[in-house]
C-alpha cells in the first residue's frame, strides 16, 4: 500500500496551525463522523480547528462523541492555512462554505467518489474504500497518530452507515478487519447500532408511511421509485434529514434491482438517490446523465426542471440500463 500521499498529508498537518475540515450539504453518517474524528485527531496536535458544514450537526448524528466540533459556517468569512473537504464528490457541494471561507493555502480533498472531480490542491481519490472513513483512519494510522476511544466511535459510525450495517457490496474484507480495530480501540457496537438504525423519530416513520402511498413499480416490477416533497414534510413533521434511509425500504424489494428517490426542493430543483442490487447496473453511469455521480451501487445528482418532466427521464434512463443488462445476461457467452 502506497504511503506517499498520507505521509504528503501528514507533513502539510505537521508545517501549517489553522485547520478548517468541510463536509458535503444534507450530510450523512460518513461526513460528519469523519469531520469530527479528523477534528478531533487536530487539536490532540494542538492545532486551531473548525468543523464547517452547511446544515450544521444534523440531529440523526448528534450523538456522536464531540458532535459540537461541527457547526453551520459563522456569517463572517475566515481565512485557513489548510481546508479539508471531506467526503465532498464536487465543490458546489461545501455550499455555503465556499461564501464563508476568507482564503486559505491549501485545499485537500479527500473522498471515496468515483466521479469525485478533484478540486483540490491535493487529491486523494479512493474509490474502493467503503467509506471516507476509511481514509481518515489510514491517515491516522500511517502517521502513528492515537485512535481514541471517541474517534474510533465516529469512524465505525462514518464505516457502518456507509456500508449500510455491513451489508452493501462495498463491504471488503479490508472494511471488516478495520471495524474490528476500531472495536478495540473503544468503538461500542451495540450503542452506536442503536443510535444509528434503530432510533427513528416519529416523523421519518410518517414521512415513509406518506412516500410509499405514492410508490411506483416499472420495468416488470426491477425498478421502484417514490417522491418526497415539502407537502410531505409538514404533514409527517420529519425534517429533511430523516429521508436518509428511506431508499432502502424500496430498494429492500425482492424484484427491485434499482430503487430511486426523486424530491423537489424551494429552487425548482429535482434530488435524486439511486440505488442497484445488480453488479451489472452502474447507478453512477446513471446519475453522471444528469450531472451527478457517486459510486457504482449508490449515486444522486441535482437536476434542473419541472418534475414530471425529470421524473420521466430519469426513470427512462434506468429502464435502458435495467435492459442493456438484461440482454447482456441473456446473450451467448
Amino acid at each position: 500500500m502506497n504511503q506517499s500521499i498520507t505521509n504528503q498529508i501528514g507533513g502539510i498537518i505537521r508545517e501549517h496551525q489553522t485547520f478548517l475540515v468541510a463536509g458535503h450539504i444534507r450530510p450523512d453518517g460518513d461526513v460528519l463522523a469523519c469531520q469530527i474524528a479528523l477534528g478531533l485527531t487536530l487539536q490532540a496536535l494542538g492545532k486551531t480547528v473548525e468543523g464547517w458544514n452547511s446544515d450544521g450537526m444534523s440531529r440523526k448524528y448528534s450523538f456522536l462523541p464531540h458532535a459540537d466540533l461541527v457547526h453551520r459556517p459563522p456569517p463572517q468569512p475566515r481565512a485557513f492555512d489548510v481546508v479539508f473537504a471531506v467526503d465532498t464528490a464536487a465543490h458546489d457541494r461545501l455550499g455555503s462554505i465556499r461564501d464563508r471561507l476568507a482564503s486559505k493555502k491549501i485545499l485537500v480533498n479527500l473522498d471515496h467518489h468515483i466521479s469525485n472531480a478533484r478540486f483540490g490542491d491535493i487529491n486523494w481519490i479512493e474509490p474502493g474504500a467503503a467509506a471516507s472513513g476509511e481514509l481518515v483512519h489510514r491517515l491516522l494510522r500511517d502517521n502513528h497518530w492515537p485512535i481514541t476511544p471517541a474517534i474510533a466511535a465516529n469512524l465505525f459510525v462514518a464505516i457502518a452507515t456507509d456500508t449500510g450495517s455491513f451489508q452493501y457490496s462495498n463491504t471488503t474484507p479490508q472494511t471488516l478487519r478495520l471495524a474490528a480495530e476500531l472495536v478495540e480501540a473503544g468503538a461500542n457496537v451495540a450503542e452506536l447500532s442503536r443510535h444509528c438504525f434503530q432510533s427513528y423519530p416519529i416523523g421519518r416513520v410518517r414521512l415513509l408511511q406518506l412516500a410509499l402511498a405514492g410508490l411506483q413499480l416499472s420495468a416488470g416490477n426491477r425498478i421502484a421509485s417514490i417522491w418526497l416533497n415539502k407537502e410531505m414534510y409538514r404533514q409527517s413533521g420529519a425534517l429533511p434529514e430523516d429521508s436518509e434511509g428511506l431508499i432502502d425500504h424500496i430498494r429492500a424489494i425482492s424484484s427491485v434491482l434499482v430503487a430511486a428517490v426523486l424530491e423537489q426542493d424551494e429552487n425548482g430543483i429535482v434530488r435524486i438517490s439511486l440505488r442497484s442490487k445488480s453488479k451489472q447496473i452502474n447507478v453512477d453511469k446513471i446519475a453522471a446523465k444528469f450531472g451527478g455521480g457517486g459510486h457504482m451501487a449508490a449515486a444522486g445528482a441535482r437536476i434542473p426542471g419541472e418534475p414530471a418532466a425529470v421524473e420521466a427521464a430519469v426513470l427512462k434512463a434506468i429502464e435502458q440500463a435495467v435492459q442493456s443488462a438484461a440482454d447482456s445476461a441473456a446473450s451467448p457467452r
